[in-house]
């Protein structure tokens, strides 16, 4: 098996990544260009429920499958529970759309986007197995494949029904068929031996259930941070469908959106910077480690300023572009928003910092509190302002978590030149890990 470097594992990841926002960002583009803003509505509704409970589903498991150097459990181990978990997810969505739904397309919308989820949680198992190979430009041709099979099968299907249920459904057939004829055989193609799918039907289940179990007792607290993690960008949207529908929920994931792509320089900045800043902690570099986390920090920062800028002085012209008129008239939103994911940006780096020095019960305490700060703001404003409202209350968890992510940062700067620091022990099944993933747009 040959190894690949690692420059050409990061630059193949970056791509990709890059490629699927825009592409989930095109699929946005096209609800609002072919359909109305009602229908672009259902499907951001859609996606504000079944996110959290997709990713929660996940349970990152694919970072742990990743990193299983010792083999602690098998393929068959980690694709067995992953099936569980999304059956479970798909009814716990489906339940969640029958309670709250506005209609019977809404409902529809919802079920199929669980589904097309569920294929792509799927589709993590594999990715973890040739991850773990370093393997990682197959999983970032997979990504691109998905990517533009979904925005072409989303935009072709709107143009022809423009129906949001074939579009939904169109979505989901694009991931199954990437799961089901590229990712399945990459597997098989990189691992001779081993068969994709013999192991759902020929594993004695009877006897490795209590493997099962034990992966699942690793995961769980990763399942409940990426939950939480997933419901702090939601729950103002929650909250403003609610009590302002749905064109003004599809109008406000519209514009949200274009914060992901700031937030896609910011992550890839640090997974450029991580390894060193875990070093540097390590090695009890007090300077180095503080230079490198506050340059990183200032870079993040600028991303927001000049996303604020922008959007000032360029949203107008832009929401008209790509939206339509309709929605360059909130533009005072937009920059609301802007304003929120800048920072974000700086929680970001602050969160690689904490994580490279292995703080990792205090961020998912600020979490906590973010999330709850998120909720109580929008309970408190989005009835009476509205989308603006979503933006403060968003805005507001980020700066109590960047608040607490700037104290645990020279929490731990000043543990570094403590003569008595001792070098980070090894993450054990019992730490929280932060496994919270994107959550802008």
């Amino acid at each position: 098996m040959t190894k690949r470097s690692v420059g050409g594992n990061f630059a193949w990841s970056l791509s990709a990544g890059l490629i699927y926002a825009l592409a989930q960002w095109g699929v946005l583009v096209a609800f609002a260009r072919l359909g109305t803003m009602e229908e672009l509505g259902d499907f951001a509704l859609a996606l504000a429920i079944t996110a959290p409970v997709l990713l929660m589903a996940r349970m990152q498991s694919r970072t742990l499958q990743a990193t299983d150097a010792r083999g602690a459990f098998g393929f068959e181990h980690y694709l067995g529970l992953m099936v569980l978990n999304v059956l479970a997810a798909l009814g716990v969505c489906g339940a969640i759309a029958w309670l709250v739904a506005p209609s019977p397309r809404a409902m529809g919308v919802i079920a199929l986007v669980a589904l097309a989820k569920g294929f792509e949680a799927v589709s993590e198992v594999f990715y973890g197995a040739l991850q773990k190979a370093e393997r990682l430009a197959l999983i970032a041709r997979s990504i691109i494949a998905k990517s533009v099979l979904s925005v072409v099968g989303v935009t072709l299907t709107l143009w022809l029904t423009h129906s949001p249920t074939a579009a939904a459904a169109a979505l989901g057939l694009s991931w199954a068929i990437v799961l089901f004829l590229f990712d399945a055989q990459a597997f098989r193609r990189e691992f001779p031996d081993s068969h994709p799918w013999r192991p759902l039907w020929r594993t004695p289940w009877r006897e490795q259930g209590g493997r099962v179990k034990a992966l699942f007792l690793l995961c769980y607290v990763l399942g409940i941070t990426a939950l939480l993690g997933a419901l702090r960008p939601n729950l103002p949207r929650y909250l403003l469908e609610a009590h302002s529908g749905q064109a003004e929920l599809g109008m406000y994931a519209a514009l949200a959106y274009f914060t992901a792509l700031g937030g896609r320089v910011v992550h890839s900045l640090g997974q450029a910077v991580s390894p060193r800043l875990g070093r540097y902690h390590a090695a009890g570099e007090q300077r180095r480690y503080a230079r490198m986390l506050v340059g990183f920090s200032g870079v993040a920062a600028l991303v927001g300023l000049c996303a604020i800028a922008s959007a000032a002085l360029f949203g107008r012209w832009a929401l008209t572009f790509f939206y339509g008129a309709a929605y360059a008239q909130n533009l005072e939103l937009f920059v609301w928003l802007m304003g929120a994911a800048a920072l974000e940006y700086v929680c970001v780096s602050l969160q690689v910092g904490l994580t490279a020095a292995r703080e990792l019960k205090g961020q998912v305490v600020l979490l906590v509190a973010s999330v709850g700060v998120v909720a109580l703001g929008s309970m408190w404003w989005v009835p009476t302002v509205g989308p603006v409202g979503a933006a403060w209350a968003l805005g507001l968890g980020w700066a109590t978590e960047l608040c607490g992510s700037a104290w645990l940062a020279v929490r731990v700067w000043r543990r570094m030149g403590h003569p008595e620091v001792a070098p980070p022990r090894p993450i054990s099944a019992r730490d929280t890990v932060d496994a919270r993933e994107q959550t802008t747009g």
